[in-house]
């Protein structure tokens, strides 16, 4: 894959960005965190992740900090679990940004409402479970994202397997998923994360989030249109 104004991702690539993205929003970041994105092999992740105008801020500022002399990673992993804490644990009371899609569903903000059922519901027709050491209602967003990312690991399988009509279906999910459970709250979320983020590190990543959303579900439309 070359540096080109413009790259279009395989679906592998996509499902592993969603998935990558996920991780952040699923436990703090570690030393172990930082270590791994700089060997070779996480700075060459990054490199391709920073393909993606979407993604280049964040991927740019992970690299800066993994590039850190080793004895600043400490100083670092707790400013992050500060931020982390006190932006989706709730330790910033009404100075936090909820992960969860139910938080926005309507004006008390409570979890634990619809979205959450919904996504129950989903969960158990896809036949996948949350993680056992994730224990979070299932409209959290890193759920979301990795819903997203099994859709799309599907949508390449059927095409592996010549099954046009399934896999047609499964992009046709994506961009119902796209629209109906993420781009509905996590515009309001990654303002929360603009407001609130003392660290900086997860504004950035929520506005990476944020604008990779709205750019694949064009992408999605797009090709949706063209076949």
């Amino acid at each position: 894959m070359g540096k080109h104004e413009t790259i279009t991702f395989s679906n592998s690539d996509r499902s592993l960005v969603y998935r990558w993205l996920a991780s952040f929003f699923t436990s703090e970041v570690k030393i172990e965190t930082l270590e791994s994105y700089s060997s070779p092999e996480g700075k060459a992740l990054l490199d391709v992740f920073a393909l993606a105008p979407e993604l280049s801020s964040f991927t740019n500022q992970l690299s800066q900090m993994a590039q850190l002399p080793k004895e600043d990673y400490q100083t670092q992993v707790l400013d992050l679990a500060t931020a982390y804490s006190r932006l989706f644990l709730g330790a910033g009371g009404a100075h936090s940004a909820p992960p969860y899609e139910s938080a926005y569903y309507n004006e008390k903000g409570t979890l634990f409402q619809k979205p959450t059922a919904d996504m129950n519901k989903l969960l158990q027709e896809l036949g996948i479970s949350i993680e056992s050491s994730l224990k979070e209602p299932a409209d959290h967003l890193g759920v979301q994202l990795n819903v997203l990312a099994e859709y799309i690991d599907r949508e390449a399988l059927a095409e592996a397997n010549g099954d046009q009509a399934s896999a047609q279906s499964l992009h046709e999910n994506q961009i119902w998923f796209l629209s109906n459970h993420l781009l509905n709250w996590v515009p309001s979320f990654c303002e929360g994360c603009k407001r609130f983020d003392p660290s900086g590190f997860y504004e950035q990543l929520a506005a990476a989030l944020n604008t990779w959303l709205s750019m694949d579900l064009a992408r999605l439309n797009e090709a949706g249109t063209t076949t």
